[in-house]
């Protein structure tokens, strides 16, 4: 950037200046100069000049004499001289600008301008004369100052910034850039130019640093200085040492600075350690390193910076002697430098080791996510790398070269990636100067299945074949897969094709003439390969001989239709009233149970055995009521045989009507006559809900009024012997002659399992030499379950005979045909 002195005497003499003045390089002031924070100018020293006469000549008057010093650490004592030929870079103009910044910083860090507060700090904060700067417990800060020395703090330090030319007259000795209250900072010169770092401590001591790296401590009133680089001079309590590098002293108070010692050498890396390059998956990578265990050691601190002069630190540790590892883990890509120093018992900061790692990003498509020393990846897969200038990549045993952005493994299927850093060609012979990451390919395979299928030109061979292991692969582009058919006549080929979503590839291959052969098996091979002529897959397959056409499949039966009306309705206990209520066509059902009614002066109760069925519209029924138990007026057994022929059914039985007829027969002494009740019955079904109505009439044989009239006779006497005639008497005096009866009703299905139904009974009954009576009822029920079920039922007759009583009941169980 100087120019050589004869230059600067050149210039000077073109632009007319004396003779013992020269300077180069003026900028204008409305532009700052690359690098400053204003415009710059430089300026050869000649022989006997003076900061008072630099200052004179630029600014007009020697009490600018402070901006000589803003980037030059030079003594500018009254009347001393300059060294000849010394380059100074001044500003152009007269200008107030802060003698240092923030460079860069970690959290929990926070500043104080002279006679202010405090508040939180960030990047680029500025800081003038006393401003003061504070890092607690998680906080670093790294302070550049306008001649670009630089101060890093490390965490619980205070520092006080006094500047490199805050002062109007300095004497010989240069202003100390920072005083150091408590705590650790980092002197660093940006270059060695005969220049140095002053640090002043509050106890009154003082540090000038010719280093890039001289580390001054303060805990309490003792103050550490560590000198690795360039060398330091310590004063206190009106005594000075010289510490050359990697070496070391102290002093407490104002008590004069200890003799030089060796610092602790840097701990030796344990032969195992972690290789200098890695993967970094999904951009998180694993620094790990381990070292030998240090004698003497009270400590080690452990450091991670990105750049080699540690000083854009990211990790900062101290740890207990039997610690001699480190692992950090999720760390992006890029390059890091880890430091790891022994501290001894007395305290004092040891030598560095220092150990460089790479962490390349990396990224398999169609593959699994490579660890940080392999990779494993599909054979069709893609590998991906952030390329970095500082590395190079070479494939097997090939030549090295710029890493790239993508390897494809289609085109080079390497065994192993080889990574060293660029330059390092002359050390490859040595252990850990490339690092071989091998290269690990997941197995890929196809399961074949074949088929002899009819087209509309012949027969063709079909294949179905699933891949394994190419998730993530696009199969038809990357792997574009054909099945090889080995047929009589030769091998034929085809794509496959489909897949989406993982499922089978499809192709057909159309069979030649020798493979058709009536009546006999075709073997053939298959075989499965990729684009490249890899063979993925092999099977042996047998097909059958043409099947013959097949036949039709038998229609399912139609649904069954429902059951119209109740399962089992209540027959009631009467000689009159006991018509039942019917559909068009019966159920299939067979059940006992037994019906109550309070008669005359005491209860009858009558058993039942019923049963129903139907071949086809054809229906037949038979009812068995048992002789009366108890007192009362109630008729005797009776045995009905009925017969019903459905004549039209709707659908699946909206609509169902067909005639009727019954036939009651006396089945024991007092049983009403034989009895012939024709009649018609119409229902339907909607949904759950059923409806039934009947209507018919019931008719007494011939015969039965003279039976009547025989039954009165004896009631007088003259047959009073004849027993028989005098029961019958009772059960046809009991019979009307004729009767007609309309009923109807409605179900419905609360649950698959659960019927109810209810039903309106009409009775308009014609009895012998006596007036028509009216009988009426309402019934209303339950049946439940399945094949075996249970049905209860009651019915109230306002209108009845004289000697029945109002309420009739009904039990029964039985079994039956599953409702559909």
């Amino acid at each position: 950037m100087a120019p050589s002195n004869g230059q600067s005497v050149a210039i000077a003499v073109l632009l007319g200046c004396a003779s013992h003045v020269g300077y180069v390089g003026a900028s204008s002031a409305a532009e700052p100069t690359p690098g400053y924070p204003e415009a710059v100018i430089q300026w050869g020293v000649q022989r006997g000049e003076t900061c008072d006469h630099i200052a004179e000549v630029l600014y007009g008057s020697s009490r600018h004499v402070g901006l000589i010093q803003r980037y030059n650490r030079v003594a500018c004592g009254p009347g001393t001289a300059l060294a000849e030929g010394l380059t100074l870079v001044l500003p152009a103009e007269v200008t107030s600008i802060p003698d240092a910044k923030i460079r860069s910083m970690h959290p929990d860090v926070r500043a104080r301008p002279a006679g202010g507060a405090w508040s939180p700090a960030a990047p680029g904060t500025p800081l003038v004369t006393n401003s003061s700067v504070n890092t607690l417990d998680e906080g670093r800060a790294d302070i550049e100052f306008v001649d670009r020395t630089r101060v890093l703090l490390a965490p619980n330090t205070l520092v006080v910034i006094y500047g490199t030319a805050s002062r109007t007259r300095v004497s010989k000795t240069p202003p100390a850039a920072v005083e150091l209250e408590d705590g650790e900072v980092k002197a660093a010169l940006a270059a060695l130019r005969g220049q140095s770092v002053e640090v002043a401590t509050s106890g009154g001591g003082r540090v000038s640093a010719s280093s890039r790296d001289t580390v001054v401590q303060r805990r309490g009133e003792r103050t550490t200085v560590a000198v690795f680089d360039g060398k330091a001079g310590v004063s206190s309590g009106g005594a000075s040492v010289v510490v050359p590098k990697d070496h070391g002293t102290r002093f407490a108070d104002r008590s004069p600075p200890a003799r030089p010692r060796p610092l602790p050498p840097p701990p030796e890396w344990a032969t195992a350690d972690a290789a200098p390059i890695a993967l970094a998956p999904a951009g998180l990578g694993v620094l790990s390193a381990s070292w030998k265990p240090a004698p003497g050691a009270a400590g080690y601190r452990v450091e991670v910076a990105r750049d080699p002069e540690l000083n854009d630190l990211i990790v900062r540790e101290e740890v207990k002697p039997d610690v001699v590892s480190f692992r950090a883990e999720k760390m992006p890509a890029g390059a890091y430098f880890l430091r790891v120093r022994v501290i001894d018992r007395e305290e004092y900061l040891g030598v560095g080791a220092v150990r460089r790692f790479h962490l390349v990003a990396a990224r398999v498509s169609g593959g699994v996510a490579p660890a940080a020393r392999e990779i494993t990846a599909n054979p069709y897969g893609i590998v991906e790398l952030t390329p970095s200038p500082a590395l190079e990549l070479g494939l097997d045993d090939g030549p090295f070269g710029p890493v790239p952005e993508r390897i494809d493994l289609l085109q080079r299927a390497p065994r192993e990636l080889r990574l060293r850093e660029r330059g390092s060609a002359a050390a490859e012979r040595r252990p850990d100067a490339v690092t071989s990451l091998p290269v690990r390919y997941t197995k890929v395979g196809a399961s074949i299945q074949a088929a002899r299928v009819a087209t509309a030109d012949g027969q063709a061979l079909e294949a179905r074949v699933a891949l394994e292991g190419l998730a993530g692969i696009d199969v038809a582009r990357r792997v574009a897969p054909r099945v090889f058919a080995h047929l009589p006549g030769g091998v034929r080929s085809a794509a496959l094709t489909g897949g989406e979503r993982g499922g089978a590839l499809n192709a057909r291959i159309p069979l030649p003439p020798e493979a058709m052969r009536p009546g006999e098996p075709l073997r053939v091979r298959l075989d499965v390969a990729d684009g490249r002529g890899g063979v993925l897959g092999t099977s042996d397959a047998e097909l059958p001989a043409a099947p013959l056409p097949a036949r039709a499949a038998p229609q399912p039966a139609p649904p069954a239709a429902p059951v119209l009306g109740a399962y089992l309705p209540l027959l009631p206990v009467s000689a009159a009233a006991d018509v039942l209520w019917l559909g068009p066509t019966p159920p299939a059902v067979a059940a006992v149970g037994a019906a109550a009614v309070r008669s005359g002066d005491g209860w009858v109760a009558a058993g039942q055995v019923r049963a129903s069925g139907a071949i086809g519209p054809l229906g037949l029924d038979v009812a068995l009521r048992s002789n009366p138990s108890g007192g009362g007026d109630a008729v005797g057994s009776t045995g009905w045989l009925g017969a019903r022929y459905r004549a039209l059914r709707v659908g699946r039985s909206a609509l169902e009507l067909g005639p009727t007829l019954r036939l009651g027969v006396p089945m024991a002494d007092g049983s009403p006559p034989v009895r012939i009740e024709p009649g018609i019955a119409v229902g339907g079904a909607t949904g759950r809900v059923t409806w039934v109505i009947d209507a018919g009439a019931r008719i007494r044989a011939a015969g039965g009024e003279g039976s009547a009239a025989g039954g009165e006779h004896g009631e007088d006497g003259e047959h009073g012997e004849d027993g028989e005639g005098g029961a019958a008497g009772a059960g046809e005096a009991a019979t009307p002659a004729a009767q007609g009866f309309l009923l109807m009703g409605a179900t419905a299905d609360a649950a698959p399992w659960l019927r109810l139904h209810s039903a309106l009974d009409l009775h308009l009954v014609h009895r012998d030499g006596a007036a028509n009576d009216v009988l009426a009822g309402l019934s209303a029920g339950a049946e439940a379950g399945g094949a075996l079920f249970g049905a209860l039922s009651v019915r109230v007759s306002p209108w009845r005979e004289a000697a029945e009583g109002p309420v009739t009941a009904q039990i029964a169980v039985g079994f039956r045909e599953a409702p559909p």
